[in-house]
């Protein structure tokens, strides 16, 4: 059972630490194990289609774009105005670099899936993966700013940082920028793919446990007050929409290193803890 106030305390949690490179995936974790609770994998699901809700709100144009040259695609461009034409090519570049992106992701949450599943269940496993987030963030502060265009390979490799990400507390937006950074990409190119990338994985993410849950999590879903899902995914939402416009704001500022230093705080503490 989840109620109202444990429900907007994750939704919290969830909003600010899914986009910033502090790892949602530990501190809810971490959360859950201070409150004692056992989240069904529904109720994850449905905080992860609140900041979904959130990220596709603040790169609605560019979502647009993508589908509308999805439609495309076997027109001329002839057909269109300049500026569609112009839109379509946009369009179809991302969305072949978003599906080269998605590949590794896909196999590395297939194919690793037990081993990331346990590392949730693992507190030497949160603390090193916070230090591994906070180490790539770091490094990030010694690259200058990038010039050049996303291409294939570039996709790919972003794709494993992402697919890396499942891996308790090491952050989606943390690997995908930090490598973007090492690749030299310009940063607004390089946050606006981070970001859009992110939606297939969310999304396949949450099919696949919903498709693949045992009778147990099935059962969960009905336990869990209805109200306790809207105000989770709105609080999620709605803090996950700030947190992303705060932290385009610290990547353009060049001080995206700066997190860094809190993800080597609380994995230093967590495994502190443990000795």
């Amino acid at each position: 059972m989840i109620d109202a106030i444990q429900a907007l305390i994750l939704g919290i949690v969830q909003g600010l630490t899914e986009w910033l490179p502090i790892s949602s995936s530990g501190h809810l974790a971490l959360v859950q194990l201070a409150m004692n609770l056992q989240v069904p994998i529904f109720f994850d699901i449905v905080l992860h289609l609140g900041t979904l809700a959130a990220v596709m709100g603040v790169y609605r144009r560019e979502l647009v774009s993508i589908l509308k040259s999805i439609k495309s695609i076997h027109q001329n461009d002839s057909n269109y105005s300049e500026e569609e034409a112009k839109s379509n090519k946009w369009g179809k570049r991302y969305l072949l670099l978003i599906i080269l992106g998605m590949i590794p992701t896909a196999l590395m949450g297939v194919g690793f899936r037990s081993v990331f599943e346990e590392s949730f269940y693992s507190m030497w496993s949160i603390g090193l993966g916070f230090i591994i987030s906070g180490a790539m963030i770091f490094v990030t502060k010694f690259i200058g700013k990038g010039t050049n265009s996303i291409g294939k390979i570039d996709a790919v490799l972003i794709g494993v940082g992402q697919g890396l990400s499942i891996f308790s507390s090491i952050s989606r937006s943390g690997a995908t920028i930090s490598i973007g950074m090492f690749r030299h990409i310009e940063r607004s190119e390089l946050i606006t793919y981070s970001f859009l990338l992110s939606i297939p994985a969310i999304l396949g993410a949450g099919f696949y446990d919903l498709v693949f849950a045992d009778n147990v999590s099935q059962v969960s879903i009905y336990q869990i007050p209805l109200e306790s899902y809207i105000i989770g995914t709105l609080s999620a939402a709605a803090v996950g929409y700030v947190s992303i416009k705060f932290l385009i704001s610290i990547i353009n500022k060049g001080e995206f290193y700066l997190f860094s230093f809190y993800c080597f705080l609380i994995g230093s503490l967590i495994l502190v803890s443990l000795i």
